[in-house]
């Protein structure tokens, strides 16, 4: 097992099941629902291999299919909705207008005092994860320091955590070389071993080690905000990488000095791609200016700002999750899925949907943002900035889902896939939540400027994790972080989608 130290980089000249594919579709570009119903494919498949009795088997008939046909032409109902749904986008002809005012106020009876600025864009990256996470610690900074607008860089992250994930793969393809390659596991690391997604515990892993520094320090490139083509440079020669150190290991041979040169030659090209950031004790300067146009700067490197200015104490955060398929009050680990050679892989707290709601309501009633993960962009108008299954009529052409949650993440139905932030909350007069206020990364052309209404009944729905501090949680789910016999799920798992869903085809 290798370890990247930092000064390492300073030093640098430069069970087995068939695997499907999950690829991400043009949904979070497109239609609230989208293409994107028909990606959700790296769900653990479990086929039952007996043999199907005839009785079981039908074919389409012809004859069949021209009486459907038949009966079709002779509805009048379904013949009106083919002529208005042949000629428009069903997502916009079958908005449900009531549903669209409900919630049209977009006031809300809880608010954290000051929100983040600038509206932060992704662009066209996996980096979701990273500005949730590092638009909620920019809150607090931003009243500490009386700053109007303030940005913590991603691209500073973006670089430690996929030169990581690069040794994470190493590390993992020489872990497992024994298993045949063909196996569901091997196969799922070689899919996207440098996907642009992760997890707060993976966030927690990256800044614990390298720190972090203002957007101005050190800010996007060309290829942090287009990430294929360097994601595409880095998988062919880890894939390479991959070949070469399992045969070594099969074959007996030492594979240290081996693994050392493939990361400095990964190394080399993310320098050229993304620049070359400071190492975690390096000396940055900071300049800014305040509220009332003070001039001030600062002297820091990444460790000591994560520490002095930014205040963050990793230790104290935890992941809550609602998954109704595993039991609640269990702790669960996702096995494998980490970035870090050495540090925590993932891992939540499974809790049920009244205490996950409660826990977000809390955080936000004491003026913090959470941040949380649902599955993106399934019932999300960009548009109009809503998140409610509610908002479009499918019913009205005969389309009605019955799943439950767990039934959805069981059959490929969803899964978690993007990370956004909390800022408000909207209680009835019985106390309970009727709305949220989303913070997205996905600039400000979209939905109110920036931000969305999302339902109580989406949350509950779609949202799978939301981050809270340990001190603001009752002792009775806090002991659930000591479970000793955790639930463990394999690295392939919905709930492990959102660090390895893939953005660029």
């Amino acid at each position: 097992m290798i370890r990247l130290r930092p000064g390492q980089l300073k030093s640098a000249k430069s069970p087995s099941q068939p695997f499907v594919r999950l690829s991400r579709s043009a949904g979070l570009k497109g239609s609230p629902t989208g293409p994107f119903f028909s990606t959700l494919s790296s769900v653990p498949f479990h086929y039952n291999r007996r043999k199907l009795s005839q009785n079981t088997k039908m074919d389409l008939k012809v004859s069949t299919l021209s009486e459907w046909t038949s009966d079709f032409k002779q509805d009048k109902v379904s013949l009106l909705a083919g002529t208005v749904l042949r000629q428009a986008d069903a997502d916009e002809v079958l908005i449900n207008r009531d549903a669209y005012i409900k919630h049209l106020s977009n006031i809300y009876s809880h608010k954290i005092e000051q929100e983040g600025s600038p509206i932060t864009s992704q662009k066209a990256s996996g980096r979701c994860w990273l500005f949730a996470a590092t638009n909620c610690l920019r809150i607090p900074m931003m009243k500490r320091y009386n700053l109007k607008t303030f940005q913590l860089s991603t691209s500073f992250l973006f670089f430690y955590d996929k030169l990581e994930k690069c040794n994470f793969f190493l590390d993992q393809i020489s872990d497992t070389y024994k298993e045949d390659v063909d196996s569901r596991l091997v196969q799922f690391l070689l899919d996207d071993p440098t996907c642009d997604g992760g997890q707060f515990d993976m966030f927690i892993n990256i800044v614990d080690k390298y720190g972090l520094v203002p957007n101005t320090v050190f800010p996007d490139t060309f290829n942090t905000t287009l990430s294929r083509k360097l994601n595409w440079m880095l998988k062919t020669k880890l894939r390479e990488f991959a070949e070469i150190l399992r045969e070594d290991l099969a074959a007996g041979k030492p594979i240290d000095a081996v693994k050392a040169s493939m990361q400095r030659e990964l190394h080399k090209y993310m320098c050229m791609y993304l620049g070359t950031p400071p190492g975690p004790n390096d000396e940055f300067l900071w300049e800014y200016e305040d509220k009332d146009g003070k001039y001030h700067s600062l002297k820091s490197t990444p460790i000591k700002f994560l520490k002095e200015s930014v205040e963050f104490d990793s230790s104290n955060f935890v992941s809550l999750l609602n998954d109704p398929r595993n039991e609640y009050d269990k702790l669960v680990k996702i096995d494998r899925l980490g970035n870090v050679v050495g540090a925590p892989t993932v891992s939540y707290l499974n809790v049920d949907i009244k205490k996950f709601t409660e826990a977000a309501v809390d955080r936000i009633k004491k003026g913090k943002p959470v941040f949380f993960g649902s599955h993106t962009p399934i019932y999300m108008d960009r548009k109009r900035g809503y998140m409610d299954q509610d908002l479009w009529s499918y019913d009205l052409i005969g389309f009605k889902t019955e799943q439950t949650k767990a039934s959805r993440v069981r059959y490929h139905q969803s899964l978690m896939t993007h990370a956004m932030v909390l800022t408000a909350v909207h209680l009835n007069e019985e106390g309970k939540p009727v709305r949220w206020r989303v913070e997205n990364s996905w600039g400000k052309d979209v939905g109110f400027d920036g931000y969305f209404i999302m339902t109580q009944e989406y949350l509950e729905d779609y949202v799978y994790q939301v981050v809270v501090e340990k001190s603001d949680l009752p002792a009775n789910i806090l002991k659930i972080e000591q479970d000793p016999s955790p639930i463990v799920l394999p690295p392939y798992d919905p709930m492990g989608a959102l660090a390895t869903f893939r953005t660029e085809d």
